[in-house]
């Protein structure tokens, strides 16, 4: 029997889901997870930023329109914190207006995912973001 530990396991990068829409959450977490990704959820802005620092996701998905404090405000949030200001952030959004873009890309998000989207589109740019990270 070996009793010395196997540290050349690897540990899958972890990917935070936060939409406030439990079948889109869902969807999107399994499909994330079928490929070999762990996956967090967060229904809330407050609960992805309480969730994000307890977990130091590898990259978080989010999403624009949620009740209470939206997903732009969750962003901005989100940087100022030191320990997960360089998360890297895709927005999953209904909303694809530019200017929505704009200020995404000037808080420093790494994408913009229009919904509906294709599964296919998802996990490139899931991929690319956490190769680009590595």
């Amino acid at each position: 029997m070996n009793l010395v530990p196997d540290y050349t396991t690897i540990i899958a990068p972890t990917i935070m889901v936060v939409d406030d829409d439990d079948d889109m959450r869902f969807m999107i977490s399994e499909v994330l997870r079928m490929e070999g990704y762990v996956v967090t959820e967060a229904a809330s802005a407050a609960e992805a930023e309480h969730k994000a620092l307890l977990e130091l996701p590898h990259l978080i998905l989010l999403d624009l329109a949620m009740p209470g404090t939206d997903g732009m405000r969750a962003l901005w949030s989100i940087r100022r914190h030191e320990e997960i200001a360089a998360v890297p952030v895709v927005i999953v959004s209904a909303h694809d207006a530019f200017d929505l873009r704009a200020e995404a890309a000037a808080a420093g998000c790494k994408g913009y995912i229009s919904k509906p989207f294709e599964v296919d589109e998802l996990k490139a740019v899931v991929r690319s973001i956490i190769e680009d990270s590595e």
